[in-house]
């Protein structure tokens, strides 16, 4: 297949590769910001500020939050008038990330006073625990068949944007219900490695994995706060560290 030809193809028949583009752009000032800090790699026991939190959280989410939705963004766009396919998955991935931005920096906050309190792998147990507690909840399968969920579209005029809008925040919502639990207790951690292995299985689940057993999602979960508890042994470091304070090394006479 020429690239010309495969261009073409991508442009019709798969209109969610710009959500693509833009999760790899996510992942890419991700990995950007752990090279200037390899440590960013294992976690981070920092605390971000409010302000600082939104936009670390709105990147965190571009990255992590929208691959669960790329079937989605195919439905929105597929559903539009040709014409406007990609202004409609624009607005839906703007309703779906401003819901994931607002939580997500809740939940930095969250975590970071759960660091300040506890320190910061005591933290990281607590937040895993429920979150393997919110991965065992009986009700969690019924929201998580209810992400997939569509909704009828307008065809064109503001009445088609605000509808895109209302699936994307609807889509957040149900996403919340399922994920905001596991999204604290990775953010706690502040780990790359933690964050990839998070989206894979949200991924996985909303693909494959509506009929894996409860004990099973538990276990996964349990699986990646030990991994990221053991990350954080790599980093050195346990206690809070507030984003431009320098530390100097203490050397031993």
């Amino acid at each position: 297949m020429s690239t010309a030809s495969f261009v073409v193809r991508t442009h019709w028949y798969h209109p969610e590769w710009c959500a693509v583009v833009l999760a790899t752009a996510g992942w890419v000032v991700l990995t950007w910001l752990a090279l200037a800090d390899p440590g960013r790699f294992f976690g981070s026991p920092e605390v971000h500020p409010p302000l600082h939190a939104v936009g670390h959280a709105a990147v965190m989410v571009t990255a992590m939050m929208v691959p669960f939705v790329l079937p989605q963004v195919a439905f929105v766009a597929q559903s539009s008038l040709w014409s406007r396919r990609y202004r409609a998955a624009v607005g839906y991935l703007t309703g779906y990330l401003v819901v994931w931005t607002l939580v997500a920096t809740a939940s930095i906050v969250i975590g970071g006073v759960l660091v300040t309190l506890l320190g910061w792998r005591p933290a990281i147990v607590v937040g895993f625990a429920v979150g393997a507690a919110a991965y065992a909840a009986p009700s969690r399968r019924r929201l998580l068949r209810q992400c997939a969920m569509t909704m009828p579209l307008a065809v064109s005029g503001w009445r088609a944007d605000r509808d895109c809008v209302r699936y994307g925040v609807a889509t957040a919502r149900r996403c919340v219900a399922t994920c905001c639990v596991l999204m604290t207790a990775v953010m706690i951690g502040h780990g790359l490695v933690a964050m990839a292995v998070a989206t894979v299985l949200g991924v996985l689940e909303r693909r494959r994995g509506r009929n894996l057993p409860r004990g099973d999602g538990t276990l996964v979960v349990v699986a990646l706060g030990l991994l990221t508890l053991a990350l954080s042994y790599g980093v050195g470091g346990g206690d809070p560290v507030s984003p431009g304070v320098h530390v100097e090394p203490q050397h031993t006479h």
